[in-house]
This record gives C-alpha cells, sequence and structure tokens, in this order.
C-alpha cells in the first residue's frame, strides 16, 4: 500500500461524507427560495429593508417568532401568502429530516458517497463497470493483489456481496457517474453489463472521456468481437465461449488447470497438472504435448531436459491437446 493510498483512506474519512450533502441540496435551494420569497411580502407589506425582511423571513420558516407584526393590522393577502410559505417550508424540513436519517441509518449511502470521491481522486485505477459474477469476481482479485479500483453498477445484489466502500451504486450509462468512478485519471476498464448493447454503449462513453484507456469487455456472443473493437475495446472477452470451450477440456480430462485462449478455437491449448507417483522420463510423454514446469517440495523448477526424469512426489505442469492427458495419468501413476 502506497502512501497515496494510505492518504486517501485517510481523507475519504474526512471529506467524502460532505458529498452526501447533495442528497438534500435541492430541498435547501427550496428552503432558500421560500425565505426570499417572505423577505419579499415583508418588503411589500410591511416596509421593511431587506436586511430586515430576511430575518423575519428565517423567522418566519423556522417558527422562532422573534418577528411577528400585529396580526390585526397585516393585510389578507399578506396572511394567505405567508400561510402557503410556512407550509411549503414544514415539507422541507420533513423531507430534509428524512433524507438525513436515511443517510445516516443505511450504511450504503455513506459507502457511495466514500466511493464516489475515492473515485474522483484516484490515478491510474481500474475501474469495473457492470453487473454479476465477474465484476465481483475481478474485484475480490484486485483487492487479494493490493490493486486500487474502483466498483460503478447499478445491481444492489453486487453492491451486497462486495460490501465495501469502493462500490459506487448508480448508472454506469450515465456520465456524471463514470467522472465520479475515475474514468478520466483511470489506466484500466473493465466492461461487463447485463446486455451486450449497454457494454457497447458504455464503452463508447468511456473511450470518448479518456481515449487512451485500456478498455477490457467482456461479451456474450463472439460475433461480436469485430463491433467492440471498432468501437475502441482493446480485449474483448466473449464470456460464454470461454466457459464452454472450459467445460469441453474438463469434460475430455480430470487434471485441466486451465486453457490458454486465442480467438481461433482450433488453437486453444489446455494446461495440465499430474502427480507423480512413478519415475517417467520426460522424452517418453506424448509429442503433442509441452512441460512447462515440475513443482517439488513447492517449488518451481522450469530448468530440464528432455532427458530428466520425474519422480514421486512431484508435480509436472504441461500445455497440449487434453486427449492426451488421460494416457499421461496412466504413465505417471502406479
Amino acid at each position: 500500500m502506497t502512501w497515496r493510498s494510505v492518504l486517501l483512506d485517510i481523507l475519504e474519512y474526512m471529506v467524502a461524507p460532505y458529498s452526501v450533502l447533495r442528497k438534500i441540496l435541492p430541498q435547501v435551494i427550496m428552503l432558500a427560495l421560500v425565505v426570499l420569497s417572505n423577505a419579499v411580502i415583508f418588503v411589500t407589506y410591511q416596509h421593511l429593508d431587506w436586511i430586515s425582511a430576511i430575518y423575519a423571513g428565517v423567522n418566519v420558516v423556522t417558527t422562532v417568532g422573534l418577528y411577528a407584526p400585529n396580526i390585526n393590522q397585516m393585510p389578507s393577502i399578506e396572511k394567505l401568502l405567508l400561510v402557503g410559505t410556512i407550509i411549503m417550508a414544514v415539507g422541507l424540513y420533513t423531507s430534509i429530516i428524512q433524507s438525513m436519517v436515511n443517510t445516516v441509518v443505511r450504511r450504503s449511502s455513506w459507502a457511495d458517497a466514500r466511493a464516489r470521491w475515492r473515485g474522483s481522486h484516484l490515478k491510474d485505477h481500474i475501474v469495473l463497470i457492470g453487473t454479476g459474477r465477474v465484476i465481483v469476481s475481478a474485484a475480490r482479485r484486485l483487492e487479494r493483489l493490493g490493486k486500487e479500483y474502483i466498483v460503478l453498477t447499478s445491481s444492489k445484489e453486487v453492491l451486497e456481496q462486495l460490501k465495501g466502500d469502493r462500490v459506487i451504486l448508480g448508472n454506469p450509462e450515465d456520465d456524471k457517474d463514470l467522472m465520479s468512478a475515475g474514468i478520466p485519471s483511470a489506466s484500466s476498464a473493465v466492461i461487463a453489463m447485463e446486455d451486450d448493447t449497454k457494454t457497447l454503449l458504455v464503452t463508447l462513453k468511456v473511450q470518448k472521456i479518456n481515449p487512451p484507456l485500456n478498455t477490457i469487455c467482456v461479451v456474450k456472443q463472439d460475433s461480436l468481437i469485430d463491433v467492440f473493437r471498432t468501437a475502441g475495446a482493446d480485449e474483448v472477452i466473449p464470456y460464454e465461449d470461454i466457459i464452454g470451450r472450459i467445460t469441453a477440456a474438463a469434460s475430455i480430462a480430470r487434471n485441466v488447470g486451465g486453457v490458454i485462449f486465442t480467438m481461433d478455437r482450433k488453437a486453444d491449448m489446455v494446461v495440465g497438472f499430474f502427480d507423480i507417483k512413478k519415475e517417467v522420463k520426460i522424452s517418453s510423454l506424448p509429442s503433442d504435448v509441452v512441460p512447462i514446469i515440475i513443482v517439488d517440495s513447492g517449488k518451481l523448477n522450469p530448468y530440464f531436459s528432455k532427458d530428466t526424469v520425474l519422480k514421486p512426489g512431484q508435480t509436472l505442469i504441461l500445455l497440449g491437446n487434453p486427449d492426451k492427458f488421460k494416457e499421461i495419468t496412466q504413465m505417471v501413476s502406479q
């Protein structure tokens, strides 16, 4: 954790709560207009100067009653106008108090305010935009790696799962929310909306705000890959296609540890893990698999030759055709 990150952690607690005031800003403006209306009434009917009229207007709105003209000498129209402003003021007070109570009671409101403040002050961070498990998994992974990130989502489910102060509950298609997430100063953006059309729209907005931004899009239809690249996406990940490839590989062999993907489906290479239970010479392995690393007592050994003998207790990691994994399993097992 850098000194900048520590400083942001401190400042967001000190400054971010003030952004919550934006939730009651419209009511405060309306209340100020009510005070001004009262001042105009007192200037017109009581012939007060403006300072005295504003003072009297605040008294009426707050129902303090320090200034109260003789009610018997007040014109009827003045009484009716003041009744209207007082009723409006009481309604605004109720709205302001309700907003403040909701903000204090609901922790998510404070977390959202902190996330917005943090996002707008971060630099070279990663912005995760969208909904679903892809965003949740990516956020948790970045958390473990100690990387700065901000999540912008419209999903309350994502908010509940992450339960952090780096999640903005907003509209990913709204420019203001994208700005709050820090898109102008971010280094990368991962976009995974529930619909590919929305993912494309957000991609275009992100590229408009920050054209050099490294943009990774997760799509459901691999037929749209070229469309997203034209829109400015640096990487396009066909989510369902990838899941299908992993599932197919796993159905062929039990030793699948991962898949190295290419856009050419025929070129996919599967990573396999094999626990060695009897001595086997590497040169005896099938020709269409490539040994990568030998794991011995938790240590990685990438330095070996075809004459190296695999010994019991070691683990072999290789890359190749999963059709050969069953044969390799029989070779290294007792």
